[in-house]
C-alpha cells in the first residue's frame, strides 16, 4: 500500500477514534465558549452524582454531595447592582437561605431547613398599604398550624393584682361602654379594620379583662356573704322578739 494510502488510513482511524471519544460520553452544555455567554441544556441537569434512578421523573437540577459536617456551600445565586453583589438564594450542607440569611448561619439551629434574613411574602395580595414597615411576612391568605407560641409579652397582666392597680367601679365601665360601644382598653371594630391586632397584646389585654372581672366577683362575692350574715342576724333578731312577745 502506498504511503499516501497509509497515512489516509491513519488519519481516518484517528479521526473515527476521536469521534468515538466524543460521542461515547452526553453532551452536556450547549453555548457560546466565552466567559459572558449562556449556558443552556434541554431536559434534566445532575451536578455532584449521577441523578436519581428509578423514579417516573427526574429533577431539573439535581445536587448531591457528601456532608462534610460544616455548612460548605452547595448552590449560590447572586445578583449585582452598581458593584454591589446581594446574595438572594444559598443552600449549604445544613441550610437553604434566602436574602443574605446565610451571613446569620452561626446562631441559626442545626434541625431549621430553612431561613430568611429579610421580608417574605406568601400568596401575596395587594395590601401593600395597609402592611406596616416593620412586618417581616406576609401571607396573602389563611394560615392553618397545630400550635402558635409569641414570645414578646412583656406587659403580662398579672401587674392588675398589685395592691396599687385601681380597678374601675363599674358604673363608670357601664359610661364608658354606652358613650365608646367598646370594653376600656379593648381596641374598637374600626381600629381592629384598620390596623388588624396583635395577636400577643390582644391576648395580654384579654387576661387584664378576665383578670378584672374575676376582682369584680371576689368583690361580688364578699358583698354577698356581708348581706347573708346580715340576713341571718337579722332573722335570729326577728325570732327572739316574737318569742319575748309571746311570753
Amino acid at each position: 500500500m502506498p504511503i499516501t494510502d497509509r497515512s489516509k488510513t491513519l488519519l481516518a482511524t484517528l479521526f473515527l477514534l476521536s469521534v468515538m471519544t466524543t460521542t461515547s460520553y452526553a453532551q452536556q452544555w450547549n453555548g457560546p465558549g466565552n466567559p459572558n455567554g449562556t449556558i443552556w441544556r434541554p431536559g434534566n441537569v445532575a451536578l455532584g452524582f449521577e441523578a436519581t434512578t428509578g423514579g417516573s421523573e427526574k429533577p431539573l437540577l439535581e445536587l448531591k454531595r457528601p456532608m462534610s459536617g460544616g455548612t460548605e456551600l452547595l448552590f449560590s445565586a447572586r445578583s449585582t447592582y452598581k458593584e454591589a453583589t446581594g446574595d438572594r438564594f444559598e443552600i449549604d450542607d445544613l441550610h437553604a437561605y434566602a436574602g443574605g440569611a446565610r451571613s446569620k448561619a452561626s446562631i441559626l439551629p442545626a434541625d431549621l431547613d430553612f431561613a430568611v434574613h429579610r421580608k417574605a411574602a406568601i400568596g401575596v395580595v395587594n395590601i401593600k398599604e395597609r402592611i406596616p414597615s416593620d412586618y417581616m411576612l406576609v401571607v396573602g391568605g389563611k394560615i392553618l398550624a397545630e400550635e402558635v407560641r409569641i414570645k414578646l409579652i412583656k406587659d403580662w397582666a398579672d401587674h392588675i393584682f398589685t395592691t396599687d392597680y385601681q380597678l374601675k367601679r363599674l358604673p363608670e365601665i357601664e359610661h364608658f361602654i354606652q358613650t365608646h360601644h367598646h370594653l376600656p382598653d379593648i381596641p374598637s371594630a374600626a381600629e381592629v379594620e384598620a390596623d388588624g391586632v396583635s395577636l400577643g397584646q390582644m391576648q395580654s389585654k384579654l387576661l387584664l379583662k378576665i383578670e378584672e372581672l374575676t376582682l369584680y366577683l371576689i368583690e361580688q362575692n364578699k358583698t354577698i356573704e356581708t348581706l347573708q350574715r346580715t340576713l341571718v342576724r337579722m332573722e335570729r333578731n326577728n325570732a327572739q322578739s316574737k318569742t319575748t312577745a309571746h311570753r
